[in-house]
């Protein structure tokens, strides 16, 4: 929520910083025995607390905060650099090299100063700026090449009146220290500071329909005044200093959701270029009606009179779309040019963000590669014993000879075909390889399947076929007709 008066804005962050200790001391973490066994293996753990009386810490603090900062949540996960062990921590070593992440989930209002020239077709940046108490000398804030940071545009509140980006942009630069206890001879020391900035957009049709058009029509009802004839001036300059004091005021009343700042706007720019015009019309319906008072008696200056302010008004009406099409020439130059580039950065980030996804997805596809053939050849191994145990009751792929590893080579799930007793290698479905087998040990036996009374029906033409597979059941050998009695065959209709 983004507060344009006060210069403000509230949010909730999730910051996770990063670092390695390399002598850690086991016993100072305060671990389970299944955290231990599971620190050993190379996993990552998490702890809900880290000692920083014994354990160095980053002393992290925003440094843009306004008040307390709430803190919803605070961990740390830590996870062992060396290489997994097998056996107990305890029984290799108590010093471990290991890697802190401090996590936490904080929620308050930020400070940030607000660059409000281009308003109302600005472009904000909303900036979270992390500090520490440690001197540069000690401690190095970077950017995680490996985790981009994001925000979360469907969780924003000011969707109506702002435009989220997607993208961040990040910065490092250092601070002097305000005061120092040491001696004044010392040259001030300074600290780190990491700032991630998010950019956001105001949507100016609220401003535009409220603000330039209502100027706009004030100041165009202006130039009808000249329609009252140059010998009435208390009319023209009565009517003309009633438009001048509502476009000031309704001036006053666009300002009060801008803070005070000492620059001046784009609307306030245009509001007083209107005020001005609207003060040489003033000015100018006095000088006229002085001239005609004067001229009253004389019928050619009165005419003449007449087309002086006629020539006035093309003038001032020629100025006026001048500086509307000048205005239209900037908006589109300057302030939408921002937008632009922001879009650009937003597509850009897009892009960074697919390629980083496409390189994950190849490191874990080449990953399962590599692992399949491990996995295949154990599958195949326990499938040869399963087909050794079940040779003898009929089975279908023949036992194999003893299968090598390196002739071996991973298909895809569409390239599984059947057995056919023709080919010299089988297809095994589970471990998806293509495995090379000698000739079988035995013959493989074909298997029919019958019903009781096939001998005596035709069930081609049954209607309901569903019955056909009730009273199934394998016969090693098939059942010629000729080797039974002589019977009448009758066949259903």
């Amino acid at each position: 929520e983004i507060d344009t008066l006060n210069e403000r804005y509230q949010a909730e962050a999730c910051i996770e910083a990063r670092w390695t200790d390399t002598a850690i001391v086991l016993s100072t973490l305060d671990l389970t025995s299944q955290q231990e066994q599971q620190l050993a293996e190379g996993k990552t753990i998490r702890i809900t607390d880290l000692n920083s009386t014994i354990h160095w810490t980053p002393e992290l603090f925003i440094e843009n905060a306004i008040g307390q900062i709430g803190e919803q949540a605070k961990w740390f996960t830590i996870k062992k650099l060396d290489q997994p062990l097998t056996c107990a921590l305890a029984t290799i070593s108590t010093t471990l090299n290991i890697e802190i992440c401090e996590h936490r989930r904080i929620n308050g209002v930020f400070w940030e100063k607000l660059e409000l020239n281009h308003f109302p077709a600005d472009v904000q940046d909303l900036t979270i700026s992390l500090t520490t108490h440690h001197y540069v000398e000690h401690v190095i804030l970077k950017e995680d090449e490996n985790l981009s940071s994001g925000v979360n545009r469907e969780a924003f509140v000011d969707q109506q009146e702002w435009i989220l980006y997607e993208h961040v942009a990040t910065d490092r630069r250092e601070i002097k220290e305000e005061y120092s206890l040491e001696e004044e001879s010392l040259e001030q020391r300074k600290h780190p500071v990491f700032s991630v900035t998010c950019r956001a957009a105001r949507r100016p049709l609220y401003y535009y329909w409220n603000g330039f058009c209502l100027i706009f029509l004030i100041t165009v009802c202006s130039f009808c005044i000249f329609a009252i004839p140059p010998q009435h001036p208390q009319n023209r300059i009565q009517t003309t200093c009633t438009l001048l004091l509502t476009s000031i005021t309704f001036r006053w009343v666009v300002n009060r959701s801008l803070p005070t700042i000492s620059y001046l706007t784009t609307l306030d720019k245009y509001a007083i270029v209107s005020i001005m015009i609207l003060v040489l019309m003033c000015i100018w319906h006095s000088i006229i009606g002085h001239i005609t008072f004067l001229t009253q008696n004389d019928p050619r200056m009165v005419i003449k009179s007449i087309l002086i302010d006629r020539y006035i008004f093309i003038a001032l009406v020629i100025i006026y779309c001048i500086i509307h099409v000048a205005l239209v020439i900037w908006l589109f130059n300057v302030p939408y040019r921002r937008r632009r580039e922001m879009e650009r950065l937003d597509h850009e980030y897009m892009i960074k963000l697919r390629n980083k996804c496409k390189t994950v997805a190849n490191i874990i596809k080449v990953t399962n590669q590599i692992r399949r053939p491990t996995n295949g050849l154990s599958n195949s191994l326990s499938a040869n014993d399963s087909t050794r145990s079940s040779s003898d009751d009929g089975g279908v792929i023949p036992p194999h000879d003893i299968i090598h590893p390196s002739i071996m080579m991973t298909v895809s799930k569409e390239n599984i075909q059947p057995y056919n007793q023709n080919q010299d290698s089988v297809i095994i479905s589970d471990s998806h390889m293509i495995v090379p087998v000698n000739n079988s040990r035995q013959k493989i036996q074909d298997i029919l399947l019958r019903e009781q009374d096939d001998d005596y029906y035709d069930h081609h033409n049954d209607i309901n076929d569903e019955r056909k597979n009730t009273c199934v059941q394998p016969v090693r050998e098939p059942v010629s007709v000729q080797d039974q009695p002589r019977t009448h065959l009758f066949k259903r209709n």
